[in-house]
């Protein structure tokens, strides 16, 4: 049997070759593992994640299995809202980013704990799932990849560096459960780039710079018509970790500079756009190790990706 962090490669490759067939990208420079290296946070032997020691010998991605050492907070320090641990499935296949806020016990939807669900098939990361506040112990499967469209893009094999890479998805958000539904129009691009990113190491505020995947997904089929924008930052070794929501209309986040300390990418997609909302999940703060992604207990088990 290969090593543990090969066969987590492996399986994911075989769920790729596996899984419904999408449209190509118009050139391959990534492989399954290369994507899936953006979907998880990596870790030490002993539990400090990667980001805050960059080249630890014998450092893997995080499983849901391992004791959490570390965990990444979002702005403001000391503590932040929210806590988001990305990490590799219990099926090896799948990848995981879990929403935790106070008391960041195991998972509680009336805390509006959740998370996201992520899979690599064929050339395309797709975001297959998602439970937030708003759900309430509704977990929401993105339909579309076996239901003649595409579900949420969040990027593809293609993504270029120096300007974007972009497309037309073809989704519709329904509980997982549901059938083929007519699905909507998103405008979606993505780009990989080296980011410089701010940090916050146990209380330190620091910059790392890191290969990062930005992704964009507008409410609407063209930029022009849209009124909404979720941009995603997927970072190598680190995962999700920062998201930040655009708008027509201005924030009315009171706390949102301390919040949103924002990037070099973090800027309007067009004149009149305004960041309204975000997650910088880039506060490591060292953690008891009572805590792993088995404990944490989302999403629920036996749920049918779409």
């Amino acid at each position: 049997m290969p090593p543990p962090d090969r066969l987590i490669i492996s399986l994911c490759l075989a769920a790729a070759v596996q899984a419904a067939a999408l449209a190509p990208a118009a050139a391959a420079p990534m492989s399954a593992g290369d994507m899936a290296a953006f979907l998880a946070q990596v870790r030490c032997p002993d539990g400090t994640l990667e980001a805050a020691e960059p080249k630890c010998p014998g450092a893997r991605p995080q499983r849901a299995s391992d004791p959490m050492l570390m965990r990444r907070h979002d702005w403001p320090a000391p503590d932040g809202y929210q806590i988001v641990d990305s990490y590799v499935a219990d099926d090896g296949a799948t990848f995981v980013s879990a929403f935790s806020f106070a008391p960041f016990g195991s998972f509680a939807a009336r805390n509006g704990d959740g998370g996201e669900i992520y899979i690599v098939a064929g050339d395309t990361v797709r975001i297959a799932a998602t439970e937030d506040g708003g759900q309430m112990g509704v977990v929401q499967g993105f339909f579309g990849a076996g239901c003649g469209g595409t579900g949420w893009v969040l990027f593809r094999a293609d993504a270029p560096t120096g300007r974007w890479a972009q497309g037309l998805a073809r989704l519709k958000g329904r509980p997982i459960g549901s059938a083929c539904a007519a699905s909507s129009s998103a405008f979606t691009r993505y780009r990989l780039e080296q980011a410089t990113l701010p940090f916050i190491v146990e209380g330190r505020r620091t910059s790392i710079t890191r290969p990062t995947i930005i992704s964009e997904h507008f409410n609407a089929a063209t930029l022009e018509r849209s009124s909404a924008l979720e941009r995603t930052f997927m970072v190598r070794g680190v995962g999700r970790a920062i998201w930040e929501a655009w708008s027509r209309r201005p924030a009315t986040i009171a706390d949102l500079a301390q919040r949103c300390p924002r990037t070099a990418w973090s800027t309007p997609p067009a004149p009149g756009w305004f960041l309204t909302d975000c997650r910088y999940a880039t506060n490591l703060v060292r953690a008891d190790g009572v805590m792993s992604g088995d404990r944490y207990g989302w999403p629920p088990k036996g749920v049918t990706l779409p």
